[in-house]
C-alpha cells in the first residue's frame, strides 16, 4: 500500500490534534483533582478563583467574571461559599470608598500552596524523564502553537 505525502500529512495532522485533545482532557482532570484538594466541598469553578486570586491578588467581582469567563451571578455565588468557608475576604477598596475587593485569606492561601505543589508533583513526575534537550524542543513547539505569530 502507498501512502502519498498528503495522506500521512492527513494522518500525521489528525494524531497530533488527538494528543493536544488528550493534554488538554488531562491537564483539566489534574485540575479538577487539584480542586478537590483544595476543598472537596466546592465546584472545581470556585478553584478557579482562588487560583485567579492567588495569581493576581486583590480585584473585584466584575474583573474576576471577566478573567475567568464566568457570568457575575456565578461569581457571586461562588464568592459567597469562598467566604463562608474562610478562603477568601473582602475589604473596602482603598480608592473608591463603595468598591469591594476580594482576596484570600491566610488560610485560603495556605490551602491553595497545598493544592498547587500536590499538582506541580504530579505534572514534574511525567516530565521528569525527559532530557534537557527534549524539554526545550517541547517547549518550542508547544510555543509555536500557542503563540499567535505576528507578521
Amino acid at each position: 500500500m502507498n501512502i502519498n505525502n498528503s495522506d500521512l500529512r492527513e494522518k500525521l495532522e489528525l494524531a497530533l490534534g488527538e494528543q493536544l485533545n488528550a493534554l488538554i482532557s488531562e491537564a483539566h482532570a489534574l485540575n479538577v483533582r487539584t480542586a478537590a484538594i483544595f476543598d472537596a466541598t466546592l465546584q472545581p469553578a470556585a478553584f478557579l478563583i482562588v487560583r485567579w486570586l492567588f495569581s493576581h491578588g486583590p480585584t473585584n467581582a466584575t474583573t474576576l467574571a471577566e478573567s475567568t469567563a464566568m457570568d457575575r451571578s456565578s461569581i457571586s455565588r461562588l464568592i459567597g461559599q469562598l467566604k463562608g468557608l474562610g478562603y477568601v475576604k473582602s475589604d473596602r477598596h482603598p480608592k473608591d470608598r463603595r468598591g469591594v475587593l476580594l482576596s484570600l485569606t491566610e488560610l485560603g492561601h495556605d490551602r491553595t500552596i497545598k493544592a498547587l505543589k500536590e499538582k506541580e508533583s504530579i505534572f514534574y513526575e511525567r516530565i521528569s524523564s525527559f532530557t534537557d534537550s527534549e524539554l526545550k524542543a517541547y517547549i518550542e513547539m508547544l510555543k509555536s502553537l500557542t503563540i499567535q505569530q505576528r507578521p
